[in-house]
């Protein structure tokens, strides 16, 4: 599994395509945020946030109910553009 800096704290995380294999998204495997997924345009958007802004998803990952994990995505409806959050099946995104 490849490794990268967490799009959230920014330690090195494990990351790799979600199983239908899109690679629109990246399941991450981090050591202080847990699991989640995001997509890569949230990825980008979430590198302009501040550290304190950002460790707020890292506590969202934390939060998720057994068997969930945490979605998080970029919506742009051409009016404006902002980063949102879900929570889904952890079976759905690894497998």
């Amino acid at each position: 599994m490849p490794t990268q800096k967490c799009p959230i704290c920014g330690k090195m995380a494990k990351y790799e395509n979600p199983p239908d294999n899109s690679e629109q998204y990246r399941c991450f495997e981090c050591p202080v945020c847990g699991h989640f997924v995001i997509s890569l345009m949230a990825e980008d958007h979430l590198a302009k946030f501040t550290i304190k802004d950002r460790m707020y998803y890292s506590e969202k990952a934390k939060d998720a109910q057994e068997g969930k994990v945490l979605i998080i995505q970029f919506l742009d409806d051409g009016a404006e553009a902002l980063t949102m959050h879900r929570y889904d099946d952890k079976s759905v995104w690894f497998g």
